[in-house]
């Protein structure tokens, strides 16, 4: 990032830089904290957006400004760009859809969807697979996982 951070000044450019983020709960906004160990490269950044999946409309990616060096935020949490992906020949492009508020395409539990999930967990734990495992076919955090399968060995339900 120095490097680029050097090219960046010397011949007046501007530098895209792309990065994976680990599993995240799809239930929260997305932060600087989810680049998790990509967070020290936000440093060098003048700006950074992030792609965020829809969990309410399927197909639907939302992009989100998550700093801005200087100027003001245009599109933050109450103001996300809303797009499809469209195949185009041989691209893939983003169509523009409009705005919308972060939380509108964030997912919604309700206490069944989690009663439902804790019994699958502990399904998967009883027929003996990993924490890892579980949470890898759940899309549930490894520490949540844990606590939850410590939580029913201990009261023994």
């Amino acid at each position: 990032m120095r490097n680029l951070q050097a090219i960046k000044n010397r011949y007046q450019l501007s530098i895209l830089v792309l990065a994976h983020t680990p599993k995240r709960n799809q239930a929260r906004p997305i932060t600087r904290n989810d680049l998790q160990g990509s967070k020290m490269l936000l440093n060098f950044a003048d700006s950074a957006f992030a792609i965020g999946e829809s969990q309410t409309t399927a197909g639907t990616r939302y992009l989100k400004q998550i700093k801005q060096r200087s100027g003001r935020q245009y599109y933050g949490q109450e103001n996300v760009s809303l797009c499809s992906i469209v195949k185009q020949g041989s691209f893939l492009k983003f169509d523009f859809n409009g705005f919308d508020n972060e939380a509108a395409h964030l997912q919604h539990y309700n206490q069944q969807q989690r009663r439902d999930m804790e019994e699958r967990i502990l399904l998967l734990h009883k027929q003996g697979h990993s924490v890892r495992t579980i949470s890898a076919q759940t899309n549930v955090y490894y520490t949540s996982v844990h606590r939850l399968i410590r939580k029913f060995e201990k009261d023994g339900d």
